[in-house]
């Protein structure tokens, strides 16, 4: 893959054919690429957990469930 935004999208594809440990592999080897700072590693975390979560596989959901938590901003749940 050339960039974590294509990972992202073949991994959304694989998905939808539910090809989940193929999209699982593909989002950590594109994650594992990418640039610490990349804005796109919410984006992918979150492909991720779609598809770890579709896999049935609890553990490694949460393992992206925690990624995305540290990169998420602050969220104040009173403001909803």
């Amino acid at each position: 893959m050339s960039s974590l935004a294509d990972a992202i999208k073949v991994a959304a594809a694989l998905r939808d054919q539910q090809r989940y440990s193929e999209a699982i592999d593909l989002i950590e080897k594109a994650l594992a690429a990418a640039a610490p700072n990349d804005l796109l590693r919410l984006d992918a975390n979150r492909e991720g957990l779609r598809a770890a979560e579709a896999a049935g596989s609890p553990m490694l959901a949460k393992r992206f469930a925690d990624a995305i938590a540290i990169q998420e901003p602050d969220h104040d749940p009173d403001e909803d």
